[in-house]
């Protein structure tokens, strides 16, 4: 990892969960794929951690909600061998037991007093008890300095005190291990438990190829660390261009008077001019997902398409060279932009397109990190957008490409 990637992380990765759309415990676990940790700043891991507790706090009052619901209807199953069947039956695991001239059968019998509410009565107070004590050990996070569309410290205020006070619907308790025939809801509590109880072992890194480890670590992508280093520039643009930038169901919007800007991330748009793939009934795979979309339908009926390229590779960025060009007969966007930190000096140049890329790259840094051109009658961009340089200049940037439209 050099000097660029821990400056990304350290500039933006504390976000990074929160924009790949982690929302609870399940979606969190198979990120723990990591096998080399990468040393980031107390605040970036501290902000994590926090995200991760309300997380935690979120699955807890999820779990106490779904058993409360099913404390009055719950069934215990036990097996019973008898010539009579006593309670329901469950045809399909019922066997006759010929030389006994009985059946093995389930009874299901009353569950409101079930062992399964007890364990979670206890995992619900030892959360409560583990949230407040590792919050009291996040000395860094400064939740001021937060954009608000990343904020969740009043949902997890609320959560908090949901789960105070749901806590103490259930017994006391005791613990006991996990098992396979637990229900769902206990066993998301289980897991919310075991991920705050070690929450420190959490660390943050990337997978390298032919590593092994044991320890926790979230792997980190640093292609998407860039692309979400983009999507801030455009909010904080936006943002301060006088939009409100809001969360809803997992989606952006800038909003302004009666405007409403949508922002989308690595998926197709309606607009795509894609409608055959030679017999194949469904073409939504093969269309087109630029990285960061704006599209408002009321003012800009063609939406602004970001591609962003986290190499200094030049066969890379021919290939989003072309990408972009490909964009323009797909979507029919207003504009389309290139992002990309910038090529290296002393690269081979396997071809001619690639030499174009080259010096087409040196045309932008000419031209203050801008270049447009026009291909199939639609304006392109090729931007450099460095996160060595200071967010101020590479805001410039953005600023100079989205005020001629916004």
């Amino acid at each position: 990892m050099n000097r660029r990637d821990r400056k990304l992380l350290n500039e933006i990765g504390r976000y990074y969960l929160q924009y790949k759309g982690i929302i609870d415990v399940e979606k969190l676990l198979p990120l723990f794929q990591g096998t080399t940790e990468v040393p980031v700043n107390d605040y970036t891991l501290a902000y994590i951690y926090f995200y991760i507790i309300y997380l935690v706090t979120k699955d807890a009052v999820l779990s106490a909600r779904e058993a409360l619901k099913e404390r009055l209807t719950y069934r215990e199953s036990s097996v019973e061998y008898s010539q009579e069947l006593l309670g329901e039956l469950d045809v399909p695991r019922t066997i006759e037991v010929y030389s006994m001239n009985m059946v093995a059968y389930y009874n299901f019998t009353e569950g409101l007093n079930a062992p399964e509410f007890s364990i979670l009565g206890y995992l619900l107070r030892r959360i409560y008890h583990l949230v407040q004590e590792k919050l009291e050990g996040l000395k860094y996070v400064d939740n001021d300095a937060v954009p608000k569309y990343f904020n969740f410290l009043e949902n997890f205020k609320k959560k908090l005190d949901e789960l105070n006070d749901l806590k103490e619907r259930f017994p006391n308790g005791y613990y006991r291990e996990p098992s396979y025939i637990d229900p769902e809801w206990l066993m998301r509590a289980y897991k919310a438990y075991f991920l705050i109880k070690g929450i420190e072992s959490i660390k943050v890194g990337t997978r390298e190829k032919g590593a092994v480890t044991e320890k926790k670590i979230i792997k980190f992508l640093l292609w998407k660390l860039y692309e979400l280093y983009v999507f801030y520039l455009v909010v904080n643009y936006l943002d301060g261009k006088g939009y409100d930038i809001i969360r809803k169901d997992g989606e952006f919007f800038a909003e302004k008077d009666n405007r409403l800007i949508r922002l989308i991330f690595n998926t197709s748009l309606s607009t795509s001019s894609l409608r055959k793939v030679d017999d194949t009934e469904d073409v939504e795979r093969y269309k087109g997902r630029p990285d960061i979309s704006l599209d408002d339908r009321d003012r800009l009926p063609k939406p602004v398409i970001f591609e962003c390229k986290y190499s200094s590779s030049v066969s890379y960025i021919t290939m989003g060279r072309f990408k972009v060009m490909a964009y323009t007969y797909e979507y029919d966007p207003e504009v389309t932009v290139l992002v990309y930190p910038g090529l290296e000096d002393g690269q081979m140049n396997y071809d001619a397109e690639d030499s174009a890329t080259r010096e087409l790259d040196k045309m932008v840094r000419e031209k203050e990190f801008l270049l447009d051109f026009y291909y199939n009658s639609h304006l392109i961009y090729m931007a450099i957008i460095d996160p060595l340089r200071d967010v101020e200049e590479n805001l410039r940037i953005v600023g100079k490409i989205l005020g001629k439209i916004i």
